[in-house]
């Protein structure tokens, strides 16, 4: 998002201007894209990235909330771009072709729901997004840390994460209270598992970080199927080995 001095920024939705051209265009470089690519951008705000964008793909969806700046983008747009006022969460990704790309800076508050949808959908072929620092380390983090977790976990079991670069909390307007970092994602091959169900299979996993796997899936009665894993804490588990369980415990 770029800043605009007359916009009133809206807290609530996590409105944070990003003002680097340098920035906007390494993110727009990182996205890969091609003339004949659809793209979705999440928080296009007034258009920092949006309308760069539209010059080298076939469209844009851009998904914005705020009803000011979705004026204001209605005004400026080009043939190829379509505004959606709407709450992403809300929205229906239905009606993308497969295989689209995806770029946005994310919200702190929302910034995992958002992922999660995202997932589920799976018909993307690319996305580079923004989230605070903290975000993003634990999107990308190895098992046996600290930030490993649910996110981690659901990210790297279907993707492959990359942490392309990060970003001051100076060059955005107004300035967050925490650096920002950019991650790209592409998806690995696809697994015959239902990801909503798998996603409440590791929410469950890691209730109680430091307990351990055999207590938190104490519920689905499997600890038969559990083996080697059951005396272990859920941070210390791949991502892959959480795929193996779950097609034990659900599949069979």
């Amino acid at each position: 998002m770029r800043s605009n001095k007359n916009h009133p920024f809206r807290k609530k939705w996590g409105q944070n201007f990003l003002r680097d051209d340098n920035i906007i265009n390494k993110i727009i470089t990182c996205l890969q894209v091609v003339n004949s690519d659809t793209v979705l951008e999440i928080g296009p705000g007034e258009g920092a990235l949006t309308y760069p964008l539209s010059k080298e793909v076939k469209e844009v969806h851009a998904v914005e909330i705020d009803p000011l700046l979705v004026e204001e983008l209605l005004r400026k747009k080009p043939q190829n771009m379509a505004v959606h006022q709407a709450d992403f969460l809300d929205w229906d990704l239905s009606h993308l072709p497969s295989g689209y790309k995806v770029i946005g800076n994310l919200p702190y508050y929302i910034s995992s729901p958002i992922l999660f949808k995202l997932l589920e959908d799976f018909k993307w072929s690319r996305m580079v997004l923004m989230f605070q620092k903290e975000v993003a380390q634990r999107i990308i983090s190895s098992h046996g840390n600290k930030s490993y977790g649910r996110l981690s976990v659901m990210c790297q079991a279907f993707c492959k994460v990359n942490l392309e670069f990060t970003v001051s909390k100076h060059v955005f307007i107004p300035k967050p209270e925490i650096d920002s970092a950019v991650v790209s994602f592409s998806p690995l091959k696809e697994f015959p598992i239902d990801i909503s169900q798998f996603s409440e299979f590791i929410k469950l996993s890691f209730s109680q970080r430091r307990k351990l796997l055999k207590n938190n899936l104490a519920p689905l009665q499997a600890e038969d199927k559990l083996e080697k894993f059951a005396q272990l804490r859920p941070e210390e588990i791949r991502p892959e080995e959480f795929i193996e369980l779950y097609s034990r415990i659900y599949i069979g």
